[in-house]
């Protein structure tokens, strides 16, 4: 399967944005880096795109250089550790964001559980709630039951008047733990509702997180068609590149570059002429460049 990172444009640049070579190109300071992993060969091949002051095209393969081409020259692999620092410098980015988007599933994951936790535990304490009400009605039933016997005491000539007043002293104590059971529960209710809100905070949040979903479903139709369009654009390109008599047909064209400053066609610098009205042809908009390399193509807007 083979997938496309795009890494964050001005932090990973500002990483890799210095001079490698004297001859770099100083009149267009618009820098970009893409990165293709494909995982259907095996190993796993990286191909790199990065522009800076020079334009290297990198293939990796198990982690190790297999082949470069600086502003469509290609590099000896006696010559590869001239560029060890950029090299490095990319693989680092990589990694960093690889474990970003390791880090962000597990978070996601966590989230997810917390919500189901939360769920049951509001249910638990709607539960609660309910049984403290009943109780305290049981109590405050108890306590009218005591104060009629207390009545029936009083007016029993022959009862014990010390009886009856811890009787009446009782029926107090069981009327103070009815109203703060009373309120107990009223704490309870208002427990619940609280949790009741935030249980259905919790649904809308799950709901704007499917929509989310769906609209990156539909944005990757788009990317998918956007993808089609950019072959079809470059093939019109090579098919121009012959026409011109730059190459004798599109087989033999090995690699390409072209950008609102440049035009390489197999390594070699064209004419600025050419470049010109390659770009007007093909470029709907301004800041998109083409980069042709063994067969795969990276075609997009330039990051400033």
């Amino acid at each position: 399967m083979q997938k496309t990172i795009l890494f964050r444009g001005f932090i990973a640049l500002a990483a890799l944005s210095f001079t490698l070579t004297g001859h770099a190109q100083q009149k267009n300071n618009r820098q970009f880096l893409n990165i293709d992993e494909d995982s259907s060969v095996s190993p796993p091949q990286t191909y790199i795109n990065y522009k800076s002051d020079s334009f290297y095209n990198i293939v990796l393969s198990g982690g190790k250089v297999t082949s470069m081409y600086v502003n469509g020259r290609q590099v000896p692999a006696d010559r590869y550790h001239i560029y060890d620092d950029v090299i490095r410098r990319m693989k680092e980015q990589m990694e960093r964001d690889r474990a970003q988007a390791v880090r962000d599933r597990a978070q996601a994951v966590r989230d997810k559980e917390q919500a189901v936790r939360d769920k049951v535990q509001a249910g638990k304490d709607r539960q609660q709630a309910m049984r403290d009400k009943m109780q305290a009605e049981k109590d405050m039933q108890q306590a009218m039951r005591d104060k009629q016997q207390a009545e029936r005491d009083a007016e029993g000539a022959g009862r014990d008047k010390v009886q009856a007043e811890k009787e009446r002293q009782q029926v107090m104590l069981d009327k103070q733990q009815a109203e703060r059971d009373a309120k107990q529960s009223l704490l309870d209710k208002e427990q619940a509702e609280k949790d009741k809100a935030q249980a259905g905070r919790d649904k809308e949040q799950a709901e704007r997180d499917q929509e989310q979903a769906v609209r990156d479903k539909e944005q990757a139709a788009r990317d998918k068609v956007q993808a089609e369009e950019d072959k079809a654009m470059v093939r019109r390109v090579l098919a121009e590149v012959v026409k011109e008599g730059l190459a004798p047909d599109e087989k033999s064209v090995t690699s390409l570059v072209l950008d609102e400053s440049v035009f390489y066609v197999n390594g070699k610098k064209q004419s600025d002429e050419l470049q010109k009205k390659f770009r007007e042809k093909f470029f709907k908009k301004e800041g998109y460049s083409i980069h042709y390399h063994n067969g795969r193509t990276s075609v997009g807007r330039m990051e400033d």
